[in-house]
């Protein structure tokens, strides 16, 4: 009985790793960024838009993304798997927010 070929197996990789760590890093920001986004649509739009720790949130949300990129690094790169990752990076955020 043969074994699998490398091709069929999946494993871990740097590239899939900053694959998904963007996902979720992404997913991580975006649920800090909706209620801002929200609230310039639903209010007057300023001239200039002013959100002024976004640097802040963006670092944090890559810091704790490092978990969701280092648990989906096995997964392909396909765009199901990125919204996985995208999903675990906004669940991390949501649990940050149920811990404060």
């Amino acid at each position: 009985m043969p074994g699998p070929k490398d091709g069929d197996r999946i494993s871990d990789t740097w590239g899939r790793f900053f694959a998904h760590w963007a996902a979720a890093t992404f997913g991580c920001f975006l649920r800090e960024f909706l209620p801002v986004l929200h609230t310039w649509i639903v209010g007057t739009i300023p001239a200039v838009i002013d959100y002024k720790h976004w640097t802040a949130v963006l670092g944090f949300a890559a810091l704790v993304s490092l978990l969701g990129g280092a648990i989906n690094s096995n997964m392909p790169c396909k765009p199901r798997e990125l919204l996985k990752s995208l999903g675990i990076g906004f669940a991390l955020d949501s649990a940050k927010l149920l811990l404060h």
